[in-house]
């Protein structure tokens, strides 16, 4: 109403802040990403960046910079959100064609939806590929209680390290299988598996383990050291190692793993320091290597002492 010259209450317009705006204009700005031709989103993207940070002609007010400030804080402290930004400094955004019936990954925020866009394209594994090679139809191992499924677990990550390559042991897990992160949940062990590899450089990423322990009636904790690359964008994404602590859960009824929580701490003003290689002093010191993370481990509980 105020651009066409309806007039407004003065305690209307002050409702319509700087950092709604631009919050907007953002929003707009990724949708254009998604469905313009590059030559388009180039031309639209500047002209959206423009106008978001200069409204009107007029710079914002203290009053709305201070308004602005705590929103955009908890945006910067968002992994996903750094890779998507990252990514779109290191070239053009890769729209690609999904194959029919891919996997259903819930996303926990419209900007994590976003950051998928980056990632390869689901396409069909070429026959005879590490996954393919799996049966993931095999008969279930039932019956075991939760130390021999930690001996089974502990195994078979230091064998294949499938947090990071995908390749699982589908008999240790339920068919209810459920996995989350802060960022995404996915129903289904295959699928999670096919996702993993999906994100996952393979030629750089490791899963190195620290600590598999039972800590409570049918949980499991592992510790482990994430590093390498993922393949976010044209170039990929190095990065910087961290521990995450992975809890899975059994069933009573038949002993197999129904669900796994990963927990980390996202460093994302170090994530983007870190992609340039002579500002890396300045993100902060990786994780420890895992021969230190064990020697700072309590086993009974995966806890890392400090």
């Amino acid at each position: 109403a105020w651009q066409q010259g309806v007039p407004m209450a003065p305690s209307l317009v002050r409702r319509e802040t700087f950092g709604s705006r631009l919050g907007r204009r953002c929003e707009d700005s990724c949708r254009l990403h998604v469905n313009f031709p590059r030559s388009q989103r180039l031309k639209s993207s500047f002209s959206h960046c423009t106008s978001a940070s200069h409204v009107g002609g007029r710079p914002p007010r203290r009053e709305q910079r201070e308004t602005m400030r705590e929103p955009l804080a908890r945006l910067i402290d968002r992994r996903a959100v750094l890779l998507t930004a990252a990514c779109a400094a290191c070239g053009p955004m890769l729209s690609l064609p999904q194959r029919a019936g891919a996997v259903e990954v819930e996303a926990k925020s419209p900007l994590i939806e976003f950051s998928k866009s980056f990632l390869p394209s689901e396409t069909v594994e070429m026959s005879g590929g590490p996954l393919d090679a799996i049966a993931w139809n095999a008969p279930k191992r039932t019956g075991l209680n939760t130390e021999r499924m930690r001996d089974a677990i502990n195994d078979g990550l230091r064998e294949r390290e499938w947090f990071v390559t995908g390749r699982g042991l589908p008999e240790l897990f339920s068919d209810d299988f459920r996995f989350s992160d802060p960022d995404v949940s996915l129903d289904g062990f295959e699928p999670y598996c096919r996702q993993v590899r999906r994100l996952f450089d393979q030629e750089t990423s490791r899963c190195e383990l620290v600590c598999c322990s039972v800590t409570a009636p049918n949980t499991i904790s592992v510790v482990w050291r994430n590093s390498g690359k993922v393949n976010i964008g044209p170039l990929g994404i190095e990065l910087k190692p961290y521990v995450v602590t992975t809890t899975l859960k059994t069933s009573p009824a038949d002993g197999l793993v129904v669900s796994q929580v990963d927990e980390f701490v996202a460093d994302g003003p170090g994530l983007l320091l870190y992609q340039v290689p002579f500002l890396r002093p300045l993100a902060g010191p990786p994780a420890p290597s895992v021969d230190i993370l064990r020697q700072q481990c309590d086993f009974a509980t995966c806890k890392i002492q400090a």
